[in-house]
């Protein structure tokens, strides 16, 4: 009998994909990352932070800052899938 030999990661992953984690653990990443993507101020006045698909939704308890967050959701994108994995997030709905 010949053993198949993988490695943990691979098996890490087909179970994400298997019992369809992927999302979840991204989410959980991201949340944890925020502050470090985004930077202190930012994240203090950050009240909600959800995915659901590719799509990210964040509330901000400050109307200028989400009127700022707003301008800068594209260089936002491209920070998250730099810090998380190419195509974590595609869209951002700022609340």
């Amino acid at each position: 009998m010949e053993k198949k030999e993988r490695k943990i990661q691979d098996v890490i992953t087909a179970m994400y994909e298997k019992y369809r984690l992927t999302q979840r653990i991204n989410e959980v990443k991201l949340v944890n990352a925020w502050e470090q993507i985004t930077g202190p101020l930012i994240s203090k006045h950050t009240t909600k932070i959800r995915m659901q698909g590719k799509t990210l939704y964040v509330r901000f308890d400050s109307a200028p800052l989400k009127n700022e967050m707003f301008y800068r959701r594209f260089s936002l994108i491209e920070a998250i899938n730099r810090e998380l994995g190419e195509g974590v997030v595609e869209k951002i709905f700022i609340e």
